[in-house]
C-alpha cells in the first residue's frame, strides 16, 4: 500500500514541476488556436502578471479580448501594448479591429493608416480600409484603398469587385468598364457580374460589344428585363433589325410594355414592315398616350401610308410636349408636306414659315415653302423661297463642306425661276437660269427645250446667233428624248424657224 502511493507521487510530482515550468504566454497562444478564449486570457494574464513590460502579453491578452467580445478590456491592454511598443504595426491593426467592433469607423481608419506607416504594402489594411470606408459611405477613400490593394496584388477579387461596385453605383462606367471585363473573365460562371457588364457597356457606348453577354444573360436569365432592352437597342444600332423582331415574337405579348411596343415598332419601321410598325405603334399609344416617342414615329409611318390628316395629328401632338428645336422643325415641316398632298395650301404654309423659325437655312424648307407658294400662285413669293434655297445650297457647298448635297434642291430652283423668268420674257437672264441648272442634270430635256425656246425668243440677240442656239438646243431635246412631249415642242420650234435637225 505504501509502496504504491510512492510510486504514484513519483510520477504525478515531476509533472506538476513541468507545468509550473511551462510559458504562460505559449500556453495562452495554444489555448487561442482552439478557440479556447477563456483559457487564452487566463494564460496571458498570467504572462503580463510575470512580466509587466512584454508587450506581446498585452497584445495576444488584447486579441483575445476582442475574440471574445470584451472591447472595452481589449482597448486597455492593447493600450498598453502600444506603449511599450509603439513601432508595432500589429497593435494597430488590432486597435483599428476594436474600434470598428465598436463602430466608430473614423478612429479604426486611424488606427489601420498608422498600420501602414510602418507598412504601406499590407493589402489586408487597405481591405479593412476599403471595407470600413465603403459601409461609412466615404466611396472616394474606399475606392483609394481598393485601389491600393490592388497595386500590390492584381489578382484580389474582394478589391476587384468592390471596386467595380463603388464605380458602377456612381455611374463611373469608364472607370468600372476594365474591371467589370476582368471580373467576367476571372469568373465566366457569375451571371451577375455578366449583367453589370452590360450595362456599362450599353453606357459608354460600345453596344456591339454587349451583344454576346446580353445574348448569354437572356438565355439564362429571361426576366432580366432591362438586358433585353440593351440588346434590342444594340440590334437595332448594329442593324440588326429582324433580330429585335424575333426578340419580340417569342415574348407574352402582354408582358411588354408600352416603350417595348415602341421598340418592336421601330425595328418593323426600320424594316419598311409598315403596316406591323403602326400595328404596334398605336398599341403603344392605347396602353400610354403620353409617350412622346410615339408621336413622331407614328406620324412619318401615317405620312408612307398616306394618311396624311392622322400624320398631322400626330405631329400636332409632338410639337405641343416637345421643346427641342430639332423636332419642333422636323414636326412642323412633316405635317407642312401632309397638308399641301390634302391641299390644305394655307394652313401648310403656316407650318412651314414655323419650321423656318427652328431652322432658318434648311434648303429643304425653303423648298418646300417655295412649291407651296407655287401652289398659292404667289409668284413672288415663290421667287423669293428659291433665291433662299440657292444661297443656302451654294452656302452648304463652299461653307460648310457639303459640295453636291443639294444638287437636286438648286436643279429644281435654277429651272423654276428660269420658268418664271421665260414667262415674263426675261429671256437673257432665263437662259442664265438654265445654264445654271444644266450642270446639274445636264440631259434634262425640259431644261433643254426651254433653252430652245428661250434663244428662239431673244430678240436682243442677232438672229443668226438666236436661230442657232435654238436649233441646237432643239435637236439636242429631239436626240435624247425622241418619244417625248418636249421632242415634239422642239419639232414646232424648228418649223416655226424653217430648221431641221441634220
Amino acid at each position: 500500500m505504501y509502496r504504491t502511493l510512492t510510486i504514484l507521487l513519483l510520477v504525478i510530482l515531476p509533472g506538476i514541476i513541468l507545468a509550473d515550468d511551462e510559458d504562460p504566454l505559449a500556453m495562452g497562444k495554444a489555448a487561442y488556436e482552439k478557440g479556447d478564449f477563456a483559457g487564452a486570457i487566463k494564460s496571458f494574464k498570467e504572462a503580463i502578471k510575470d512580466d509587466k513590460k512584454n508587450p506581446q502579453g498585452y497584445m495576444w491578452l488584447g486579441a483575445t479580448y476582442l475574440k471574445a467580445d470584451s472591447l472595452d478590456e481589449a482597448i486597455g491592454v492593447l493600450v498598453q501594448a502600444r506603449e511599450l511598443d509603439p513601432q508595432n504595426p500589429k497593435v494597430y491593426e488590432l486597435l483599428g479591429d476594436v474600434y470598428i467592433a465598436q463602430r466608430v469607423p473614423a478612429a479604426g481608419i486611424d488606427q489601420y493608416r498608422k498600420v501602414l506607416e510602418f507598412d504601406k504594402g499590407n493589402p489586408s489594411v487597405w481591405l479593412k480600409i476599403g471595407e470600413t470606408s465603403r459601409k461609412a459611405r466615404q466611396y472616394n477613400e474606399a475606392a483609394e484603398a481598393y485601389i491600393n490593394v490592388l497595386l500590390i496584388d492584381s489578382t484580389n477579387i474582394v478589391a476587384h469587385r468592390e471596386l467595380a461596385i463603388i464605380y458602377m453605383r456612381a455611374k463611373q462606367y469608364l472607370k468600372a468598364l476594365p474591371l467589370y471585363r476582368d471580373l467576367v473573365k476571372i469568373q465566366p460562371d457569375s451571371l451577375k457580374y455578366k449583367i453589370s457588364y452590360v450595362k456599362i457597356l450599353y453606357e459608354t457606348g460600345y453596344k456591339a460589344e454587349l451583344i454576346p453577354f446580353a445574348e448569354e444573360v437572356v438565355q439564362k436569365d429571361p426576366s432580366q428585363s432591362d438586358t433585353y432592352d440593351y440588346l434590342t437597342e444594340a440590334y437595332e444600332v448594329t442593324g440588326q433589325l429582324a433580330l429585335v423582331d424575333s426578340i419580340y415574337q417569342k415574348m407574352n405579348p402582354d408582358s411588354l410594355t408600352a416603350r417595348d411596343y415602341i421598340r418592336w415598332g421601330k425595328a418593323k419601321r426600320f424594316l419598311k414592315m409598315d403596316d406591323g410598325a403602326i400595328e404596334k405603334y398605336e398599341r403603344s399609344y392605347r396602353m400610354d398616350s403620353t409617350l412622346m416617342d410615339i408621336y413622331y414615329d407614328l406620324g412619318t409611318l401615317y405620312m408612307r401610308k398616306k394618311h396624311y390628316t392622322e400624320a398631322v395629328a400626330m405631329f400636332d401632338k409632338r410639337i405641343a410636349v416637345d421643346t427641342t428645336a430639332g423636332y419642333r422643325f422636323a414636326s412642323n415641316l412633316n405635317a407642312a408636306m401632309s397638308l399641301i398632298y390634302i391641299k390644305e395650301y394655307k394652313k401648310a404654309k403656316e407650318y412651314i414659315q414655323k419650321s423656318l423659325e427652328y431652322r432658318p437655312d434648311n434648303v429643304k424648307a425653303w423648298q418646300t415653302l417655295a412649291q407651296c407658294n407655287g401652289l398659292l400662285n404667289n409668284t413672288a413669293e415663290q421667287s423669293a423661297a428659291y433665291q433662299k434655297v440657292i444661297e443656302y445650297s451654294l452656302a452648304a457647298d463652299t461653307v460648310n463642306g457639303d459640295k453636291g448635297k443639294y444638287k437636286k434642291e438648286l436643279e429644281e430652283a435654277y429651272r423654276m425661276e428660269a420658268f418664271r423668268l421665260l414667262g415674263e420674257k426675261r429671256y437673257a437672264e432665263s437662259i442664265s437660269y438654265i445654264n445654271k441648272a444644266l450642270l446639274y442634270d445636264p440631259k434634262n430635256c425640259t431644261l433643254l427645250l426651254l433653252m430652245g425656246q428661250a434663244w428662239h425668243n431673244n430678240t436682243k440677240e442677232p438672229e443668226t446667233k438666236r436661230w442657232e442656239e435654238a436649233k441646237k438646243y432643239y435637236c439636242k431635246v429631239i436626240q435624247i428624248c425622241p418619244k417625248s412631249e418636249e421632242a415634239k415642242k422642239a419639232v414646232v420650234g424648228l418649223k416655226l424657224m424653217g430648221e431641221d435637225c441634220p
